[in-house]
């Protein structure tokens, strides 16, 4: 890419230079750190733990370009080489919109980013790579995908559906570059500060519009045909992104936070991916509701009937009236819970209700003090404060401003002969 952008008769040339430097931007963060030969020091490591140990990875060794080692077929899905690379890359967007907007993001930003989008970026890859068998290669991917601890036939049957789309109108190279850097702003508002999803928001409109000129000059269409084309492009996006969702709901009961075994490598960081910390009141409270409805209700004792079991723990005061109730009563609900003792006293006694104000005692409405009095300075009285000014009230106060009565005239000649001016 970076050649072809140098190239004054390339097709480049079209796109304005805010255009070709983003392009050349995204271009670059293809580029990642040398891998470690053996991952055995990030075993125990946790997702937050791990971007830590990347970033620092990056500062200390040259970057070097991917050569597609993240999409060989003997990895898995979920293989540790390529989670990595895929937090290199997060990493890396994240870091370019820190520059852009000159504002920093937290660990615990990059961490929700990446939980919510690395599944996708997985699934983008291994459609790209399988894609190139056409046709037979979505069996290839269903046997990539069924190596998941959870698989179901619901979701084969997805995979083949979202292969078929990409399969009518695979993305060229440098418009995977810029649909792999499109996937990133796609995660779920909810799991992230507002900071960065305004920063999402902005940078998915410059890539949307970077993809139809990308689109529109690289395969020499109009206008109308580009857009036709980047509608079905992220109509995939979008099915993927559901794909995506779905994969990584299954693959929950697997990764448990409560049932974390003991020295299993990388479990920590597959357990932040598929099950991450839910830090959203909303979210928490709702599924603390879910857990109080699943509780069943104490059964009621043989003694009290369902029909006649009250609906409140309360007796809501009445509005209307003072009325006698010689003769209405009602079961006590401490009953629902007592099964052992004596029966309560379920007579009911009407509350004392007054009909006027004189039964209740006073308010001290009345102040201690004036808001004069409290601002009224010392020494001096009542009278003397209420006084008209004088017209040289500010004569011998320092703080009063001197004004030269040549430029004053300039603005107010009407004033110029008057005495007190």
């Amino acid at each position: 890419m970076s050649n072809r952008l140098t190239d004054p008769t390339d097709w480049t040339s079209l796109l304005s230079p805010s255009s070709r430097k983003q392009l050349s931007e995204i271009g670059k963060l293809a580029e990642m750190c040398t891998p470690p030969d053996n991952f055995d020091s990030i075993g125990d490591f946790s997702l937050k733990s791990l971007i830590a140990d990347r970033s620092l990875a990056r500062k200390t060794a040259e970057p070097e370009p991917m050569d597609g080692s993240g999409l060989t077929g003997g990895q898995g899905f979920l293989s540790i080489e390529r989670i990595v690379q895929s937090v290199d890359y997060i990493d890396r967007f994240v870091n370019m919109l820190e520059e852009e907007h000159c504002r920093k993001f937290s660990v615990e930003d990059k961490s929700a980013l990446i939980s919510n989008t690395i599944i996708h970026l997985l699934l983008f890859e291994s459609c790209s790579r399988f894609v190139a068998k056409g046709a037979p290669g979505v069996e290839d991917l269903k046997q990539y995908i069924l190596q998941l601890p959870v698989c179901t036939s619901h979701l084969t049957q997805k995979i083949s559906d979202v292969f078929e789309i990409y399969l009518q109108k695979p993305p060229s190279i440098i418009e995977y570059s810029v649909l792999k850097a499109y996937i990133v702003t796609t995660a779920e508002s909810t799991a992230l500060s507002n900071a960065l999803n305004e920063s999402l928001s902005l940078a998915r409109e410059t890539l949307s519009e970077l993809l139809f000129k990308v689109i529109k000059y690289s395969r020499n269409k109009s206008s109308l045909s580009s857009a036709n084309n980047l509608s079905a492009t992220l109509h995939f996006i979008y099915e993927s992104r559901n794909l995506a969702t779905s994969i990584r709901q299954s693959q929950q009961p697997a990764y448990l936070r409560q049932n974390s075994p003991k020295n299993a490598a990388f479990h920590n960081i597959l357990v932040d991916i598929i099950n991450p910390e839910v830090s959203d009141l909303l979210l928490t409270t709702a599924n603390c509701r879910k857990a109080s409805i699943a509780i069943p209700p104490p059964p009621l004792p043989p003694s009290l009937p369902a029909d006649s079991a009250p609906l409140f723990h309360f007796s809501p005061p009445s509005l209307s009236p003072h009325q006698q109730y010689q003769d209405y009563s009602m079961p006590s609900t401490s009953s629902t819970f007592i099964t052992h003792g004596p029966p309560p006293d379920t007579s009911f006694t009407a509350p004392y209700r007054p009909n006027s104000l004189a039964s209740f005692p006073r308010l001290p409405l009345q102040m201690t003090k004036s808001i004069e009095e409290f601002l009224r300075p010392n020494g001096i009285g009542s009278e003397e404060i209420n006084k008209p000014l004088d017209k040289n009230w500010a004569d011998g106060f320092r703080l009063t401003p001197v004004f030269n009565k040549d430029i004053v005239t300039q603005f107010f000649p009407e004033l110029s002969n008057h005495q007190q001016f």
